[in-house]
């Protein structure tokens, strides 16, 4: 399990344990990347939790202020998350079903 609170991951790090950790923990702890934001954080295909649920656009502009709110308008506008969602819940299903 990742400590969020006590150390900074990379994204393939954050990618590899996504079904494991709090993405409202993400949030508040770790710098991201926009295309992090937009196809995990405010995806809705991962905020299994109730609280992650109620990650916003402006949720993620607190937390993360080095994020433009015009930037994220447009990659929210044109992400498509059936280009790497399924996938992704696809591999990694393989991965640890055995």
């Amino acid at each position: 399990m990742l400590d969020l609170y006590n150390n900074k991951y990379d994204r393939k790090t954050l990618k590899e344990n996504i079904y494991d950790i709090n993405l409202i923990d993400v949030l508040k702890t770790q710098i991201l990347d926009l295309t992090f934001i937009v196809r995990y954080i405010l995806n809705d295909f991962y905020q299994l939790t109730d609280e992650d649920k109620t990650i916003d656009m402006d949720m993620v502009l607190k937390f993360q202020p080095h994020i433009q709110r015009e930037k994220l308008v447009y990659e929210l506008q044109i992400y498509d998350s059936d280009d790497d969602s399924i996938e992704d819940f696809q591999t990694y299903s393989e991965r640890y079903s055995k």
